[in-house]
């Protein structure tokens, strides 16, 4: 019997509609390791499918794509082609062609380079051979005629009739669908930081799934408040649609193709003033704004302290020096939560990072429980407001769409004990709604300017240059500065509260109550460290996470295995600041902190490590060409190099005397009396100027 008569590996196949190549043949398990020509997937067939009664006809085999070619069933590839144009037909002829051409032509490049042991590039061979075909096409080109092929099975009928445009036979867009469409557009994508079109895309089909299709008909007159209905996914679609006078204003709607909605996101955001032209000539003068009314109506519905809270960041307009060398300057951001009712500063966070999750979670942490930084400080004005908020109103920066902020705001109720905290976004572009913080914001930033050494005047270069030389404040020293500020302001009167101060607006909206919140207990205070997406599973050696294993006595006894037979999946919150040590949680109770063994020191003390450290010794171990999993060999060159900086600071600061390469002034060791760094401070907050 002759060697044609066996297939080898090697072989191509042709087996229900695709084409494969042979790899191996195991003889012994009686199966087939191949792969599909077009995508090289791996798969493993058995043979008893193969050659089986109904299969056996269906099953091509030939040394070569030549020969296979030969036998291709003609059936199978122009079947059901009634209706179809025939442009559309040649097109997809022209496809296919173009597909199984190339591949084959790849492979026998690849197959020739492994005889002669060289390596194979595909890439560099699909850019000749494509270069070589009788109608040459791109590399981007051929990628797309490559997924046609696998999504239509190599069927010229199937992927003929892919070919044709998504709205073929389809009727127009209704009012509704392209009311839902600009709805979508305005809330999540006209940003200054929009929301990926994928992300915006899913959001709307969840929104539609969840409303079961309906939407309003902006036909009739539309309900701003029965959008914002639709959008809280806390209430039950059938209490909408059991009602009949919120019925009759929706209508049955359907979502259009990713790639229309793609296209239409381009097209809307060329036109003028980011669509706003668009949505006004489509429903009228004042939809652009009425989409989003119920969010001016806070303010004035505010009723009692903690119904309605703001939250928001600036970049404070002064430098900082870094305590180490006196040289380095810096900017902080300053996140900020209002209270609308009585325009109190519920709670802040100072960080010397750009605005994230924690930023937001340290200030709630600031605004829950009764204040004593001022204190530590060394303030000695009352700053009495604390407490959970009800609704928290925060920018739809993504930073703050988050998991970790949304399992925070259920988890400090304690399963109902105490309230939980509803988070509302503001829509973009939309200052006003939190106007509150704004002209705080305004304010403080008219007091810096004018007060503080190392303030920036305007983003001029010289202004920069010359708010650098003058830098000499640290950061502790603008904390102090931003809490008297806070006081100041606590205790100022405002037109708008009646000639009251919020201090005393807050007392009155409290009459003889108080906020009740959970003790500041050790579990408590985790539930502001930042929540990892992922669980985890305990193993004999601990929790993995970050690369190390935590562990800790605590958590002896805690379970493996559930009641159900399966692993207990565990979260975990961490301090980014502090990675050494992890707290972990079981159904939102804490188990215990855990710490890393791979930072464990020979005092039995753990090493203190940030995860953006963590990050630089990856880096310095791919810089080495090692494995970004080998970074803890790099922990000590890090804490070395970073030694190393600031004897190098240190310096050239004794070579340049009193003069420095960043900040230029004579005396650049802060204050640490701040009565005359102050002064400025008090008199012109006490002015007859009030707005908040």
């Amino acid at each position: 019997m002759n060697k044609e008569h066996f297939i080898q590996a090697g072989w191509y196949m042709r087996w229900q509609g695709q084409m494969y190549q042979i790899v191996t043949i195991d003889s012994i398990e009686q199966v087939m390791h191949v792969e599909l020509v077009h995508t090289r997937d791996a798969l493993t067939i058995a043979m008893v499918n193969l050659f089986s009664e109904t299969n056996t006809h269906n099953a091509e085999f030939s040394p070569s794509l030549e020969g296979l070619g030969s036998v291709k069933s003609v059936a199978a590839r122009h079947i059901d082609v009634s209706g179809l144009p025939a442009s559309l037909l040649e097109q997809a002829e022209h496809i296919l062609k173009t597909v199984e051409e190339v591949e084959g032509r790849v492979l026998e490049v690849k197959q020739r380079a492994k005889q002669h042991g060289e390596r194979h590039y595909r890439t560099a061979t699909l850019r000749e051979v494509l270069k070589q075909i009788e109608c040459p096409v791109s590399l981007a080109t051929f990628y797309k005629y490559s997924r046609l092929y696998k999504a239509n099975d190599g069927v010229c009928a199937q992927l003929a009739g892919s070919l044709r445009r998504s709205t073929f036979q389809q009727s127009k867009f209704s009012a509704a669908e392209l009311h839902f469409v600009d709805m979508l557009v305005m809330r999540y994508y006209a940003r200054s930081r929009p929301l990926r079109p994928l992300t915006v895309y899913e959001l709307g089909q969840s929104i539609l799934k969840r409303t079961d299709g309906h939407w309003i008909n902006p036909d009739k007159d539309m309900k701003e408040s029965l959008i914002e209905e639709l959008l809280d996914p806390r209430i039950p679609i059938n209490s909408i649609l059991e009602n009949g006078e919120k019925i009759s204003h929706l209508t049955k709607i359907s979502f259009p193709s990713r790639a229309w909605f793609y296209t239409y996101l381009k097209w809307f955001v060329s036109q003028p003033d980011s669509g706003k032209e668009v949505i006004s000539k489509r429903y009228g003068s004042q939809a652009w704004d009425q989409t989003y009314a119920v969010f001016d109506t806070f303010v004035n519905r505010a009723t009692m302290p903690l119904q309605y809270v703001f939250a928001d960041h600036a970049l404070l307009d002064v430098y900082i020096v870094d305590e180490a060398s006196r040289s380095q300057v810096s900017r902080l951001w300053l996140t900020v939560l209002i209270d609308a009712y009585s325009r109190s500063i519920l709670g802040i966070a100072l960080l010397d990072e750009h605005p994230s999750i924690m930023s937001i979670q340290s200030a709630l942490e600031h605004a829950i429980w009764p204040k004593t930084s001022h204190h530590v400080l060394g303030l000695d004005e009352v700053w009495v407001c604390y407490g959970i908020p009800q609704q928290l109103s925060l920018d739809n920066a993504w930073a703050h769409h988050s998991h970790s902020l949304e399992n925070l705001s259920r988890e400090i109720s304690r399963n109902g004990r105490y309230a939980s905290i509803d988070l509302v976004f503001r829509p973009p572009y939309r200052a006003r709604y939190g106007a509150l913080v704004e002209r705080f914001f305004g304010n403080l930033s008219v007091k810096i300017k004018s007060q503080l050494p190392g303030a920036i005047q305007s983003g001029e270069a010289i202004d920069l240059r010359q708010a650098a030389e003058k830098a000499c404040l640290l950061y502790q020293d603008m904390r102090r500065i931003v809490h008297q500020l806070i006081l100041n302001y606590q205790h100022h009167a405002h037109s708008e509260l009646e000639g009251m101060s919020p201090h005393e607006k807050w007392l009155s909206g409290l009459g003889m109550s108080s906020p009740l919140v959970p003790a500041k207990t050790l579990e408590t205070e985790r539930l502001f460290w930042r929540l990892h997406p992922n669980t985890r599973v305990m193993t004999s050696k601990g929790i993995s996470a970050f690369g190390m294993h935590y562990w800790s006595s605590q958590w002896g006894g805690a379970q493996r295995i559930g009641r159900d037979g399966q692993k207990i999946r565990y979260h975990f919150r961490y301090d980014p600041n502090d990675i050494s040590r992890i707290a972990l949680f079981n159904d939102g109770q804490w188990v215990g902190d855990g710490y890393a063994k791979e930072l464990r020191q020979a005092n039995g003390q753990t090493k203190s490590l940030s995860a953006s450290e963590r990050h630089l010794a990856q880096q310095r171990a791919r810089q080495y060409g090692q494995g970004a999993t080998n970074w803890l060999s790099f922990i000590s060159e890090i804490d070395q190099l970073t030694h190393r900086r600031n004897q190098e600071k240190r310096k050239i600061r004794r070579s340049q005397g009193s003069r420095s390469t960043i900040v230029k002034n004579n005396n650049p060791t802060p204050k640490t009396d701040y009565t005359e760094l102050l002064v400025g401070f008090t008199r012109d907050m006490m002015t007859k100027e009030d707005t908040p």
